[in-house]
């Protein structure tokens, strides 16, 4: 799996959603508040589902009761690859029933 370079992860991010790339650590990062518990709940299930379809499992935290914070990397290649760009484009889709 080819790393993607730093530019590269930036320009693309940019055109997915408002996620943030730490350069120092390798990670994508990416924080939403919903309505309730049971709205973040119902998230991060369908969010599980996606990943598993894509074998690629982010850091997946709920904070307080309606605050989710998702941190993306392919440890084994050591920072930022096409998986993780394929699961934050899989976050923002999922997301988007949540208008």
């Amino acid at each position: 799996m080819d790393l993607l370079k730093d530019e590269d992860i930036t320009n693309r991010i940019r055109m997915i959603g408002p996620w943030d790339y730490d350069s120092e650590d390798k990670i994508l990062i990416r924080e939403t508040m919903f309505k309730d518990f049971m709205e973040a709940m119902g998230f991060l299930n369908k969010l599980a589902e996606a990943a598993e379809q894509l074998n690629h499992h982010p850091d997946m935290t709920l904070c307080e009761y309606n605050r989710v914070i998702i941190t993306t990397t392919t440890h084994d290649a050591g920072g930022i690859t096409d998986n993780d760009i394929r699961l934050t484009q899989g976050f923002e889709e999922i997301l988007e029933g949540y208008d």
